[in-house]
């Protein structure tokens, strides 16, 4: 069955509203957390979760795999299917959990001499690993049925289960902290809150979905081959995410200090709650895209990446051209002014390529919808390579902004030479239409608003965090009356076909 209008709009807002409840909750928090554990714990701390992060790669892109034979099953009636995937993910995935503790315990025993580690917090950093890599062994084994939930297009319960989570996250932390608590009281909120979530996942996807039936025993190999072939080129994109954006915090960690971690995470998360906003809307247009491949409508294609390079772009730079020309006045006022100037400058360069890669964001979620990801995985993996190998040359020169700018650079270049040939590939959109009818018209009606917000930060600097939020309101009808201005005639001839093609009911597959 098609989707319907009503779906894309629930999971859409449902997504927007988990993620500004995240995006709230980081920005108050942060600060609460930094200063009760102090610049180097809390450089320990995110050196710790980024370490361990990277034993997530031990999914093997299982997760992506089955929200595709989920819903391709669900589709067509064939549940069959659809309990054979689950069940391979999950016999896999549970061996894989165990690996990941292990894998966790011999971490713990090498970080102090892996990271420069203040000798007082080496054995609670220890500790602390291992308890996350307890929480991600719960995430690899039940989280499996998160991609059942994803696969059935109910982008709401899943929100449901990340509220739950954030509460008991936020609760835990806040309590531990101000009870003079430090990290390994932190890792054990995070421990609860994953346990919690993911039980709550299993659950529900069991639920909505009372066809499936588990076995957990070997599956059969020609369905374990089928899901491999999928998840193969997922995995090695989880490893491309990991090399941008879990790197950088190592590579400061071993080459400069755990405190210089914190100066640079604060920049690096404010380009990463940006990038929650636009990856909300974006995975809502996986499903879609499997549908329209599935029914062979090349044109639903193309309205899909007009309507989705529209939304995540209009969603994006406001917030990314704030960030730009305001970033060291929003920092000193959030975290304080002993922060403003480095923070300030990691986020200035980290920003700039951000600005393009919300202008391709739609394109990899249309690859991974009509299985056709493999160039995807290939080139994502060279730009994480090239991070990763820029970043520790460049540190040694420029230090800090070393490690920013071997981020800043292969990003550039895949995001103006490899993405927009690629959507031609996929739906036959003209690299002159990328640019002439998508690109530019952003780009040149947010001109006015960049200059509008670097005047006003310049001769009326905010004098608190509220003042900041009500300039940068009061400015952003320039950004959207432009915008609403340019894009009046492909609304109509782009957009609005694409939200109408939803609204036609079509009859139920059997």
């Amino acid at each position: 069955m098609q989707l319907r209008l009503r779906h894309i709009a629930r999971n859409v807002f449902s997504n927007w509203f988990v993620t500004a409840a995240n995006m709230a909750v980081g920005f108050f928090l942060a600060p609460f957390i930094v200063h009760r554990l102090g610049n180097a714990a809390y450089g320990v701390w995110v050196l710790a979760v980024s370490s361990v992060n990277y034993l997530s790669l031990l999914d093997l892109g299982m997760r992506s795999s089955v929200l595709r034979f989920i819903s391709k099953g669900h589709a067509v009636g064939d549940h069959e299917l659809a309990s054979e995937s689950l069940s391979a993910a999950l016999w896999v995935r549970l061996q894989v959990s165990g690996v990941v503790m292990l894998f966790s315990l011999g971490l713990a025993a090498a970080f102090p001499h892996i990271f420069k580690v203040p000798a007082e917090l080496g054995h609670e950093a220890q500790f602390a690993v291992i308890i996350i890599g307890a929480s991600l062994m719960v995430y690899m084994s039940l989280g499996t049925f998160g991609g059942v939930i994803s696969g059935l297009n109910r982008y709401d319960l899943q929100g449901v289960v990340t509220l739950v989570q954030l509460a008991i996250r936020v609760i835990g932390v806040v309590l531990v902290l101000r009870s003079g608590r430090g990290i390994v009281a932190i890792a054990l909120c995070e421990f609860a809150a994953a346990l919690v979530g993911n039980v709550l996942l299993a659950w529900l996807a069991l639920r909505i979905y009372p066809q499936l039936r588990l076995r957990i025993a070997k599956p059969k190999s020609d369905i374990l081959r089928d899901m491999w072939v999928y998840s193969f080129y997922a995995f090695v994109t989880t490893i491309a995410v990991q090399l941008v954006y879990q790197t950088d915090n190592l590579v400061v960690g071993t080459f400069i200090s755990a405190t210089a971690v914190t100066f640079y995470s604060i920049g690096n998360s404010l380009c990463r709650y940006t990038d929650q906003f636009a990856s909300a809307l974006a995975q809502t247009f996986v499903p879609a895209a499997s549908s329209y491949e599935a029914a062979g409508e090349t044109e639903g294609l193309r309205r899909l990446y007009y309507a989705g390079s529209f939304g995540t772009m209009a969603l994006a730079f406001p917030v990314l051209i704030t960030l730009l020309t305001r970033g060291h006045t929003f920092i000193g006022l959030w975290m304080g002014r002993e922060y403003a100037q480095v923070a300030g400058n990691i986020l200035m360069i980290l920003v700039v390529p951000l600005l393009f890669a919300y202008a391709n964001r739609i394109t990899p979620s249309i690859a991974f919808g009509m299985g056709k990801h493999k160039k995807v995985a290939i080139w994502s993996i060279i730009e994480g390579v090239a991070n990763l190998t820029l970043s520790i040359t460049l540190v040694h020169w420029f230090g800090i902004y070393g490690v920013a700018l071997g981020t800043l650079i292969p990003s550039l270049f895949v995001q103006l030479i490899i993405w927009p040939p690629f959507i031609n590939e996929l739906c036959g959109i003209k690299l002159s239409d990328v640019f002439l009818r998508v690109w530019a018209p952003m780009f040149l009606g947010a001109v006015p608003f960049a200059l509008a917000s670097y005047e006003l930060d310049k001769y009326f600097p905010p004098r608190n965090i509220l003042m900041f939020m009500v300039q940068t309101f009061a400015i952003l009808p320039i950004f959207l009356s432009i915008i609403a201005l340019i894009y009046r005639k492909s609304f109509g001839v782009y957009i609005l076909p694409h939200i109408k093609n939803f609204m036609v009911v079509k009859p139920r597959a059997t």
